[in-house]
């Protein structure tokens, strides 16, 4: 073959072509496979429709692989595999993996050392041990920290009062291990992903402020406007009483990082086990035990062929209810969390 050609180009009755398919279902069928069966790569099933090893071998000799899938198959059939930074496990090659290019070895070497992110997540993790004073047993300076800055989100109470509120507890306590300010604290919670971001809404739902919208004044969609101007009463520079105006956000959508606790996810050798049991630990009887027994997850499997042949890639499950918190029927306000979890449950 030339340097340029591959088995693929080759005639199918030719000998490289027949080993070739045998490469391929010989690597493909222990990763892809779901019970006796994946899905046919050939011309016709286009990855779609569900065949057994005998079949799929006859499909790819008659028919020819489907060109879509062209480049997943050759790697595939190369049967190349990589050592994972995670000790004990290894990934074969997939174009999800190989678009790094010739860079990933780097890249992955560069990986065993942790970013700037995890050295502060660890570091907080370290100082989170430390009790809150000597010989306290309830308390550490992490769960002090959290809690101490749930209560203020409860209460309403204000930046500058919690400040004052911890200036007064290290005066009064100075062997206390806690932050020094509100600042700190909340360096802290980002730190640890536990943060969350402040997104305008239009105040009939319509749009979020965000991305290209982010500077918009008013709603595209039905032209409402962004703020709500509120008055407040002060003094001026003469005594004189003086009314400032000051513009609030209308509506106000409150969103959790997806990014920073699917990477504090990874950081667990424990959850980087669990996350592989879907494909190497459950019973596969044709019964439904698993979100990968259903039909749903099947198809997901067919549709995005580069996406589920890597068992550590997150699928998400998304869930979404209103409630009114305040427990009064009669008032207009209610709250509509949408919450998005892994589906890897064991």
């Amino acid at each position: 073959m030339d340097a340029e050609e591959t088995w693929t180009d080759l005639p199918k009755y030719s000998e490289q072509y027949i080993t070739g398919v045998k490469a391929f279902l010989l690597n493909a069928f222990p990763k892809f496979a779901v019970g006796d069966e994946m899905t046919c790569p050939c011309k016709k099933c286009k990855n779609i429709k569900w065949q057994s090893h005998d079949l799929i071998y006859d499909h790819l000799i008659c028919n020819g692989p489907c060109p879509l899938y062209l480049n997943w198959i050759l790697e595939v059939s190369t049967g190349k595999r990589r050592q994972n930074i995670e000790e004990g496990t290894e990934y074969m090659d997939d174009p999800y993996i190989t678009d790094f290019g010739d860079n990933l070895d780097e890249m992955l070497r560069r990986t065993n050392e942790p970013n700037v992110d995890a050295k502060n997540f660890y570091r907080h993790l370290e100082e989170g041990k430390q009790p809150l004073y000597p010989g306290c047993k309830n308390f550490s300076r992490l769960s002090f920290t959290i809690k101490m800055y749930s209560l203020k989100c409860l209460h309403g109470i204000s930046e500058a009062g919690l400040s004052d509120i911890l200036e007064l507890i290290k005066d009064a306590f100075p062997e206390a291990n806690i932050p020094l300010s509100f600042k700190a604290a909340k360096n802290t919670i980002k730190d640890l992903g536990l943060d969350y971001q402040k997104i305008h809404a239009c105040p009939n739902n319509c749009m979020l402020f965000w991305a290209e919208n982010e500077k918009e004044e008013a709603c595209k969609n039905c032209g409402a406007s962004r703020w709500t101007v509120v008055e407040k009463k002060g003094v001026g520079v003469d005594n004189n009483p003086k009314m400032s105006i000051h513009k609030v956000p209308a509506n106000v959508m409150r969103y959790f990082p997806l990014k920073p606790r699917l990477q504090r996810m990874f950081m667990s050798k424990e959850f980087s086990k669990l996350i592989l049991w879907h494909a190497k630990g459950r019973k596969r009887d044709g019964k439904l035990r698993h979100p990968a027994d259903a039909e749903a997850w099947k198809l997901m499997d067919v549709k995005y062929p580069h996406f589920s042949s890597e068992h550590r890639n997150i699928r998400l499950g998304l869930a979404a209810d209103g409630f009114n918190p305040f427990r009064t029927m009669n008032t207009t306000h209610t709250t509509w969390p949408i919450i998005l979890c892994p589906v890897f449950v064991v």
